[in-house]
């Protein structure tokens, strides 16, 4: 399938691929916003795009591509510990664990009441086998989920297994 047809925001980046003129930055190809990002290195305002595409592509199940994606927003702007955390949930549908564990325990580092991170490196440490710290992530996670979404999939994955 083409990346073209997966999502319309999707349209733009492959335009963008081809060579032509990007964003506001009139006259600027994607190899020179890339060259310029090399040049400013780590910057904490930045990241942002490449995140905002890795998500796109991780929705659209290109977890490659999402990775990628993920891991160059980090290495762009390494203080935003929701880009970890979003690379840590790429490696996951992979099934890759170990780099999942490592994107996850990163980032819980970075914001250590982060719900995200928590649910995320519960996941990891669930499908490791290692229920017992899975549950203690999870209820982290229940005291500290602002948001409802996070504090259900939390309260799911605890009834589930840990019952």
């Amino acid at each position: 399938m083409s990346i073209t047809r997966i999502a319309p925001r999707l349209r733009k980046y492959a335009r963008q691929g081809r060579g032509k003129t990007t964003g506001p930055r009139h006259g600027w190809t994607p190899e020179m916003l890339a060259r310029r990002e090399e040049a400013l290195g780590p910057n904490p305002s930045g990241g942002y795009n490449h995140d905002d595409l890795g998500c796109e592509f991780y929705h659209a199940g290109l977890w490659n591509r999402a990775v990628s994606e993920f891991e160059r927003a980090v290495q762009i702007n390494p203080w935003k510990a929701a880009f970890k955390v979003h690379l840590a949930r790429a490696y996951l549908a992979m099934d890759h664990l170990a780099k999942a564990k490592t994107a996850a325990q990163s980032a819980l580092k970075q914001s250590p009441d982060s719900p995200e991170a928590l649910l995320t490196l519960g996941i990891v440490c669930e499908k490791e086998g290692n229920f017992r710290l899975a549950r203690i992530l999870y209820e982290r996670c229940l005291s500290h989920a602002p948001h409802w979404l996070i504090r259900r999939d939390a309260e799911e994955n605890l009834r589930r297994n840990h019952a």
